[in-house]
Protein backbone atom coordinates (compact mmCIF):
# COMPACT_ATOMS: atom_id res chain seq x y z
CA UNK A 1 0.00 0.00 0.00
CA UNK A 2 1.36 3.55 -0.93
CA UNK A 3 0.12 6.58 -0.53
CA UNK A 4 0.48 8.58 -4.75
CA UNK A 5 -0.16 11.58 -6.13
CA UNK A 6 -1.48 12.02 -9.53
CA UNK A 7 -0.60 15.90 -10.19
CA UNK A 8 -0.76 17.51 -13.94
CA UNK A 9 1.86 19.48 -14.74
CA UNK A 10 2.24 22.63 -17.29
CA UNK A 11 4.38 25.13 -18.40
CA UNK A 12 4.04 27.66 -15.53
CA UNK A 13 3.47 31.46 -15.78
CA UNK A 14 4.10 32.41 -19.38
CA UNK A 15 7.76 33.28 -19.54
CA UNK A 16 8.83 30.57 -21.68
CA UNK A 17 12.09 30.38 -20.45
CA UNK A 18 13.90 28.31 -18.28
CA UNK A 19 13.05 30.18 -14.89
CA UNK A 20 9.19 29.33 -15.95
CA UNK A 21 7.50 28.80 -12.58
CA UNK A 22 4.31 29.12 -10.64
CA UNK A 23 3.42 32.23 -8.81
CA UNK A 24 3.95 32.26 -4.80
CA UNK A 25 1.44 31.78 -2.60
CA UNK A 26 0.50 30.19 1.03
CA UNK A 27 -1.38 27.47 0.17
CA UNK A 28 -3.78 26.28 3.20
CA UNK A 29 -5.01 22.90 3.65
CA UNK A 30 -7.04 21.42 6.83
CA UNK A 31 -5.97 24.93 8.74
CA UNK A 32 -2.36 24.36 8.08
CA UNK A 33 -0.76 27.14 6.01
CA UNK A 34 2.30 26.16 3.35
CA UNK A 35 4.14 28.74 1.53
CA UNK A 36 5.10 27.35 -1.90
CA UNK A 37 4.37 27.85 -5.94
CA UNK A 38 3.52 24.26 -6.20
CA UNK A 39 0.64 22.32 -5.06
CA UNK A 40 2.49 19.23 -5.58
CA UNK A 41 5.06 19.86 -2.97
CA UNK A 42 2.55 20.94 -0.60
CA UNK A 43 -0.02 18.01 -0.88
CA UNK A 44 3.34 15.52 -0.59
CA UNK A 45 4.20 17.50 2.78
CA UNK A 46 0.97 17.68 4.16
CA UNK A 47 -0.48 13.78 3.24
CA UNK A 48 2.87 12.17 3.56
CA UNK A 49 2.74 11.26 -0.46
CA UNK A 50 5.09 8.53 -1.10
CA UNK A 51 5.16 7.97 -4.78
CA UNK A 52 4.13 10.80 -7.45
CA UNK A 53 3.01 10.14 -10.90
CA UNK A 54 3.54 13.59 -13.25
CA UNK A 55 1.57 14.07 -16.05
CA UNK A 56 2.53 16.52 -18.65
CA UNK A 57 4.06 17.25 -22.46
CA UNK A 58 7.54 17.87 -23.92
CA UNK A 59 7.36 21.60 -23.06
CA UNK A 60 5.88 21.21 -19.55
CA UNK A 61 8.49 22.96 -17.13
CA UNK A 62 10.05 20.02 -16.32
CA UNK A 63 13.36 21.46 -15.59
CA UNK A 64 11.88 23.56 -12.45
CA UNK A 65 10.30 20.25 -11.28
CA UNK A 66 14.12 19.40 -11.06
CA UNK A 67 15.24 22.54 -9.49
CA UNK A 68 12.23 22.33 -7.00
CA UNK A 69 12.80 18.29 -5.80
CA UNK A 70 16.27 19.13 -4.90
CA UNK A 71 18.05 18.16 -7.97
CA UNK A 72 21.70 20.03 -8.52
CA UNK A 73 23.13 18.54 -12.32
CA UNK A 74 23.67 22.09 -13.63
CA UNK A 75 24.42 19.72 -16.93
CA UNK A 76 20.87 17.84 -16.46
CA UNK A 77 19.09 20.94 -15.40
CA UNK A 78 20.29 22.80 -18.92
CA UNK A 79 19.12 19.87 -21.35
CA UNK A 80 15.73 19.49 -19.61
CA UNK A 81 15.47 23.53 -19.95
CA UNK A 82 16.67 23.40 -23.90
CA UNK A 83 14.89 20.53 -24.64
CA UNK A 84 11.52 21.97 -23.24
CA UNK A 85 11.66 25.42 -25.25
CA UNK A 86 11.88 23.32 -28.30
CA UNK A 87 9.23 20.70 -27.29
CA UNK A 88 11.84 18.19 -28.06
CA UNK A 89 11.89 15.84 -24.37
CA UNK A 90 11.37 12.37 -24.38
CA UNK A 91 10.61 9.80 -21.79
CA UNK A 92 14.25 8.37 -21.32
CA UNK A 93 15.48 12.33 -20.73
CA UNK A 94 12.98 12.25 -17.90
CA UNK A 95 14.09 9.02 -16.32
CA UNK A 96 16.36 10.94 -14.22
CA UNK A 97 13.99 13.45 -13.18
CA UNK A 98 11.85 10.34 -11.88
CA UNK A 99 14.94 9.28 -9.81
CA UNK A 100 15.18 12.35 -8.27
CA UNK A 101 11.90 12.73 -6.95
CA UNK A 102 12.32 8.93 -5.47
CA UNK A 103 15.24 10.70 -3.49
CA UNK A 104 13.56 13.38 -2.37
CA UNK A 105 10.35 11.25 -1.21
CA UNK A 106 13.05 8.79 0.26
CA UNK A 107 10.72 6.14 -1.45
CA UNK A 108 10.80 4.56 -4.96
CA UNK A 109 7.74 4.32 -7.69
CA UNK A 110 7.07 7.69 -8.83
CA UNK A 111 6.80 7.91 -12.81
CA UNK A 112 6.29 10.77 -15.37
CA UNK A 113 3.46 10.20 -18.32
CA UNK A 114 4.44 12.25 -21.27
CA UNK A 115 1.39 13.23 -23.25
CA UNK A 116 0.93 14.96 -26.74
CA UNK A 117 -0.60 18.55 -26.75
CA UNK A 118 -0.33 19.93 -30.02
CA UNK A 119 -3.69 19.03 -31.92
CA UNK A 120 -6.14 19.73 -29.27
CA UNK A 121 -8.28 17.67 -31.06
CA UNK A 122 -10.88 14.77 -29.48
CA UNK A 123 -8.23 11.93 -31.73
CA UNK A 124 -5.82 13.76 -29.25
CA UNK A 125 -7.60 13.72 -26.19
CA UNK A 126 -8.71 9.59 -26.84
CA UNK A 127 -4.99 8.99 -27.41
CA UNK A 128 -3.95 10.30 -24.35
CA UNK A 129 -6.53 8.89 -22.07
CA UNK A 130 -5.12 5.54 -23.31
CA UNK A 131 -1.72 6.29 -22.54
CA UNK A 132 -2.85 6.93 -19.08
CA UNK A 133 -4.29 4.13 -18.95
CA UNK A 134 -0.77 3.11 -18.15
CA UNK A 135 -1.01 4.28 -14.98
CA UNK A 136 -3.19 1.14 -13.82
CA UNK A 137 -0.24 -0.86 -14.03
CA UNK A 138 1.46 0.89 -11.28
CA UNK A 139 -1.16 0.75 -9.05
CA UNK A 140 -1.68 -2.21 -6.48
CA UNK A 141 -4.07 -3.52 -3.86
CA UNK A 142 -4.79 -0.45 -1.01
CA UNK A 143 -3.10 1.97 -2.61
CA UNK A 144 -4.31 5.64 -1.44
CA UNK A 145 -5.08 8.07 -4.83
CA UNK A 146 -4.70 12.08 -4.14
CA UNK A 147 -5.37 13.39 -7.66
CA UNK A 148 -4.28 17.45 -8.17
CA UNK A 149 -5.96 18.98 -10.83
CA UNK A 150 -4.34 22.98 -10.09
CA UNK A 151 -2.16 22.86 -12.56
CA UNK A 152 -3.77 20.75 -15.37
CA UNK A 153 -3.83 22.45 -18.55
CA UNK A 154 -7.29 22.91 -20.24
CA UNK A 155 -9.26 19.35 -20.62
CA UNK A 156 -6.48 17.59 -18.34
CA UNK A 157 -8.38 17.61 -15.38
CA UNK A 158 -11.28 16.66 -16.34
CA UNK A 159 -9.53 13.81 -18.53
CA UNK A 160 -7.88 12.99 -14.76
CA UNK A 161 -11.28 12.62 -13.43
CA UNK A 162 -12.57 10.27 -15.70
CA UNK A 163 -9.38 8.06 -15.96
CA UNK A 164 -9.92 7.54 -12.36
CA UNK A 165 -13.52 6.79 -12.99
CA UNK A 166 -12.54 4.28 -15.68
CA UNK A 167 -10.07 2.33 -13.24
CA UNK A 168 -11.62 2.93 -10.26
CA UNK A 169 -14.76 0.61 -11.85
CA UNK A 170 -13.41 -1.28 -14.16
CA UNK A 171 -9.63 -2.29 -12.51
CA UNK A 172 -8.99 -5.52 -10.92
CA UNK A 173 -6.73 -3.74 -8.40
CA UNK A 174 -9.03 -2.39 -5.09
CA UNK A 175 -7.62 0.85 -4.82
CA UNK A 176 -9.00 4.08 -2.69
CA UNK A 177 -9.46 7.63 -4.10
CA UNK A 178 -8.41 9.88 -1.13
CA UNK A 179 -9.11 13.21 -2.30
CA UNK A 180 -9.22 15.28 -5.92
CA UNK A 181 -7.40 18.61 -4.94
CA UNK A 182 -7.31 22.30 -6.59
CA UNK A 183 -5.64 24.74 -5.53
CA UNK A 184 -8.12 28.18 -5.36
CA UNK A 185 -4.77 30.90 -6.26
CA UNK A 186 -5.13 33.94 -4.80
CA UNK A 187 -2.17 36.94 -4.33
CA UNK A 188 -1.72 36.15 -0.76
CA UNK A 189 -3.41 33.31 0.61
CA UNK A 190 -4.81 30.48 -1.59
CA UNK A 191 -7.09 27.28 -0.57
CA UNK A 192 -6.95 23.88 -1.54
CA UNK A 193 -9.89 22.74 -2.08
CA UNK A 194 -10.98 18.76 -1.89
CA UNK A 195 -13.52 18.28 -4.92
CA UNK A 196 -14.25 14.49 -3.66
CA UNK A 197 -17.24 15.29 -2.25
CA UNK A 198 -18.22 15.72 -5.88
CA UNK A 199 -16.44 12.53 -7.12
CA UNK A 200 -18.41 10.27 -4.07
CA UNK A 201 -22.12 12.12 -5.33
CA UNK A 202 -21.32 10.56 -8.34
CA UNK A 203 -20.92 7.03 -7.28
CA UNK A 204 -24.16 7.88 -4.57
CA UNK A 205 -26.10 8.50 -7.59
CA UNK A 206 -24.86 5.37 -9.49
CA UNK A 207 -25.19 3.18 -6.02
CA UNK A 208 -29.10 4.64 -5.87
CA UNK A 209 -29.59 4.24 -9.41
CA UNK A 210 -28.40 0.46 -9.05
CA UNK A 211 -31.24 0.03 -6.54
CA UNK A 212 -33.97 1.78 -8.29
CA UNK A 213 -33.77 -0.22 -11.39
CA UNK A 214 -32.31 -4.13 -10.30
CA UNK A 215 -32.95 -3.95 -6.88
CA UNK A 216 -29.01 -4.12 -6.39
CA UNK A 217 -27.97 -2.68 -3.10
CA UNK A 218 -24.69 -3.55 -2.85
CA UNK A 219 -23.13 -0.61 -3.74
CA UNK A 220 -25.72 1.48 -1.39
CA UNK A 221 -25.41 -0.87 1.34
CA UNK A 222 -21.50 -0.03 1.60
CA UNK A 223 -21.84 3.87 0.84
CA UNK A 224 -24.39 3.95 3.60
CA UNK A 225 -22.56 1.77 6.02
CA UNK A 226 -19.99 4.76 6.71
CA UNK A 227 -23.07 6.96 7.90
CA UNK A 228 -25.23 4.74 9.57
CA UNK A 229 -24.94 1.15 10.22
CA UNK A 230 -29.08 0.61 10.98
CA UNK A 231 -29.93 2.10 7.66
CA UNK A 232 -27.08 -0.02 6.08
CA UNK A 233 -28.76 -3.43 7.66
CA UNK A 234 -31.61 -2.01 6.29
CA UNK A 235 -30.69 -1.52 2.86
CA UNK A 236 -29.01 -5.00 3.15
CA UNK A 237 -32.62 -6.96 4.25
CA UNK A 238 -34.41 -5.28 1.30
CA UNK A 239 -31.98 -6.21 -1.36
CA UNK A 240 -31.61 -9.70 -0.24
CA UNK A 241 -34.97 -10.15 0.27
CA UNK A 242 -36.11 -8.98 -3.03
CA UNK A 243 -33.47 -11.03 -4.81
CA UNK A 244 -35.16 -14.17 -2.97
CA UNK A 245 -38.57 -13.28 -3.76
CA UNK A 246 -38.84 -13.15 0.07
CA UNK A 247 -42.17 -10.96 0.14
CA UNK A 248 -43.60 -11.56 3.55
CA UNK A 249 -40.11 -11.06 5.38
CA UNK A 250 -39.98 -7.70 3.01
CA UNK A 251 -43.33 -6.48 4.20
CA UNK A 252 -42.83 -7.31 7.37
CA UNK A 253 -39.53 -4.67 8.10
CA UNK A 254 -41.00 -2.53 5.29
CA UNK A 255 -42.83 -1.36 7.65
CA UNK A 256 -40.56 0.52 10.20
CA UNK A 257 -37.85 0.89 7.78
CA UNK A 258 -38.66 4.86 6.89
CA UNK A 259 -37.56 5.92 10.20
CA UNK A 260 -34.57 3.73 9.91
CA UNK A 261 -33.79 5.12 6.40
CA UNK A 262 -34.95 8.88 7.73
CA UNK A 263 -31.69 8.91 9.36
CA UNK A 264 -30.38 9.68 6.28
CA UNK A 265 -31.37 13.10 5.84
CA UNK A 266 -30.28 14.16 9.44
CA UNK A 267 -26.68 12.96 7.91
CA UNK A 268 -24.21 15.93 8.48
CA UNK A 269 -22.33 14.18 5.32
CA UNK A 270 -23.36 16.94 2.18
CA UNK A 271 -23.68 13.90 -0.81
CA UNK A 272 -25.89 11.60 1.70
CA UNK A 273 -28.21 14.38 2.85
CA UNK A 274 -28.60 15.78 -0.75
CA UNK A 275 -29.40 11.88 -1.79
CA UNK A 276 -31.65 11.44 1.17
CA UNK A 277 -34.99 11.86 -0.54
CA UNK A 278 -34.11 9.30 -3.40
CA UNK A 279 -33.39 6.53 -0.82
CA UNK A 280 -36.92 8.01 1.23
CA UNK A 281 -38.91 7.91 -1.94
CA UNK A 282 -38.24 3.68 -2.28
CA UNK A 283 -38.34 3.37 1.38
CA UNK A 284 -42.05 5.49 1.15
CA UNK A 285 -43.53 3.53 -1.22
CA UNK A 286 -43.59 -0.01 -0.30
CA UNK A 287 -44.34 1.11 3.16
CA UNK A 288 -48.51 -0.14 2.38
CA UNK A 289 -50.57 -0.50 5.16
CA UNK A 290 -51.97 -3.73 3.78
CA UNK A 291 -49.89 -6.86 2.87
CA UNK A 292 -51.61 -7.14 -0.39
CA UNK A 293 -50.87 -3.48 -1.52
CA UNK A 294 -47.34 -4.32 -0.75
CA UNK A 295 -47.19 -6.66 -3.04
CA UNK A 296 -49.42 -5.24 -5.60
CA UNK A 297 -46.71 -1.63 -5.02
CA UNK A 298 -43.95 -4.65 -5.31
CA UNK A 299 -45.27 -6.14 -8.85
CA UNK A 300 -45.19 -2.42 -10.40
CA UNK A 301 -41.98 -1.72 -9.43
CA UNK A 302 -40.42 -4.99 -10.04
CA UNK A 303 -42.14 -4.68 -13.73
CA UNK A 304 -40.92 -0.83 -14.15
CA UNK A 305 -37.44 -1.83 -13.18
CA UNK A 306 -37.50 -4.51 -15.99
CA UNK A 307 -37.27 -7.78 -13.60
CA UNK A 308 -40.27 -9.34 -15.23
CA UNK A 309 -40.32 -12.64 -13.99
CA UNK A 310 -40.32 -11.56 -10.23
CA UNK A 311 -42.83 -9.37 -11.11
CA UNK A 312 -45.58 -11.68 -12.25
CA UNK A 313 -44.57 -13.48 -8.88
CA UNK A 314 -45.32 -10.54 -6.48
CA UNK A 315 -48.65 -10.02 -8.79
CA UNK A 316 -49.59 -13.46 -8.33
CA UNK A 317 -49.04 -13.88 -4.94
CA UNK A 318 -51.04 -10.49 -4.43
CA UNK A 319 -53.93 -11.33 -6.11
CA UNK A 320 -54.01 -14.56 -3.33
CA UNK A 321 -53.24 -12.24 -0.34
CA UNK A 322 -55.82 -9.50 -1.70
CA UNK A 323 -58.57 -12.54 -1.90
CA UNK A 324 -57.74 -13.81 1.67
CA UNK A 325 -57.47 -10.35 3.30
CA UNK A 326 -61.22 -9.23 1.72
CA UNK A 327 -62.59 -13.28 2.23
CA UNK A 328 -61.20 -14.12 5.71
CA UNK A 329 -58.77 -16.59 4.77
CA UNK A 330 -55.35 -16.67 6.52
CA UNK A 331 -53.07 -15.07 4.25
CA UNK A 332 -49.81 -16.96 5.99
CA UNK A 333 -51.15 -20.34 5.82
CA UNK A 334 -50.43 -22.28 2.82
CA UNK A 335 -54.03 -24.50 2.63
CA UNK A 336 -56.09 -21.23 3.17
CA UNK A 337 -54.19 -19.39 0.20
CA UNK A 338 -54.82 -22.53 -2.14
CA UNK A 339 -58.32 -22.06 -1.20
CA UNK A 340 -58.28 -18.75 -1.53
CA UNK A 341 -57.45 -19.11 -5.45
CA UNK A 342 -61.07 -20.50 -6.00
CA UNK A 343 -62.88 -17.41 -5.00
CA UNK A 344 -61.50 -14.76 -6.85
CA UNK A 345 -64.61 -12.38 -8.68
CA UNK A 346 -65.53 -11.64 -12.32
CA UNK A 347 -64.38 -9.98 -13.99
CA UNK A 348 -61.12 -10.78 -12.38
CA UNK A 349 -61.12 -14.70 -12.61
CA UNK A 350 -60.69 -14.86 -16.16
CA UNK A 351 -57.05 -13.11 -16.12
CA UNK A 352 -56.16 -15.07 -13.27
CA UNK A 353 -57.27 -18.89 -13.64
CA UNK A 354 -54.81 -21.36 -14.16
CA UNK A 355 -57.11 -23.01 -17.19
CA UNK A 356 -56.33 -20.23 -18.89
CA UNK A 357 -53.44 -20.49 -21.24
CA UNK A 358 -52.30 -16.70 -20.84
CA UNK A 359 -53.68 -15.96 -17.60
CA UNK A 360 -51.74 -14.89 -15.13
CA UNK A 361 -51.49 -18.11 -12.81
CA UNK A 362 -50.36 -19.85 -16.32
CA UNK A 363 -47.15 -17.65 -16.69
CA UNK A 364 -46.11 -17.76 -13.45
CA UNK A 365 -46.20 -21.19 -13.44
CA UNK A 366 -44.24 -21.63 -16.37
CA UNK A 367 -41.52 -19.01 -14.62
CA UNK A 368 -41.43 -20.73 -11.02
CA UNK A 369 -41.17 -24.56 -13.21
CA UNK A 370 -39.32 -23.27 -16.37
CA UNK A 371 -41.36 -24.91 -18.53
CA UNK A 372 -40.67 -24.87 -21.93
CA UNK A 373 -44.01 -24.88 -23.52
CA UNK A 374 -44.14 -20.61 -23.73
CA UNK A 375 -40.64 -19.99 -24.90
CA UNK A 376 -41.60 -18.43 -28.16
CA UNK A 377 -44.07 -15.75 -26.31
CA UNK A 378 -41.73 -14.12 -23.98
CA UNK A 379 -42.28 -11.09 -25.81
CA UNK A 380 -46.12 -11.25 -25.78
CA UNK A 381 -45.44 -12.45 -21.61
CA UNK A 382 -44.15 -9.16 -20.63
CA UNK A 383 -46.13 -7.25 -22.92
CA UNK A 384 -49.33 -8.90 -20.78
CA UNK A 385 -47.70 -7.94 -17.49
CA UNK A 386 -48.56 -4.50 -17.99
CA UNK A 387 -51.60 -5.28 -19.26
CA UNK A 388 -52.47 -7.21 -15.89
CA UNK A 389 -50.90 -4.65 -13.67
CA UNK A 390 -53.49 -1.66 -15.12
CA UNK A 391 -56.55 -4.32 -14.89
CA UNK A 392 -55.77 -4.90 -10.96
CA UNK A 393 -55.73 -1.17 -10.58
CA UNK A 394 -59.26 -1.29 -8.99
CA UNK A 395 -58.91 -4.82 -7.34
CA UNK A 396 -56.55 -3.63 -4.83
CA UNK A 397 -58.02 -0.39 -4.33
CA UNK A 398 -61.53 -2.01 -3.02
Amino acid sequence: MAKILISSLGTGDIKKDSDSDYKETIYTIDGKNYPNTLTSKVIIKHFEIEKVFFIGTSGSMWDNIYLKYDGEDEDYLDLLSNKKKNKTISSNDLNKLEKQIDTYLQSNGSRIFLIDYDKNDADEIWTNFEKLLEIATFLEDKDEIYLDITHGFRYMPILNIFLLEFLSTLHKKDFEIKAILYGMFADNTSQIIDFKIFFDLLNWIKAINDFKKSSNAEQLVILSKTVDEDASKVLLQFSQNIQMANMFSLWSFMKNVSKKIKKLSQSDNKVIKLLSSEIMEIATRFDQKTQSSFQYELSKWLYENKNYALSYIALYEAIITKICETKGYNANVHKEREEAKKHIDHPYDQYFLTKEENSISQIRNSIVHQNIDRKDVVMQDIEKLGFFIEKFEDFFNL
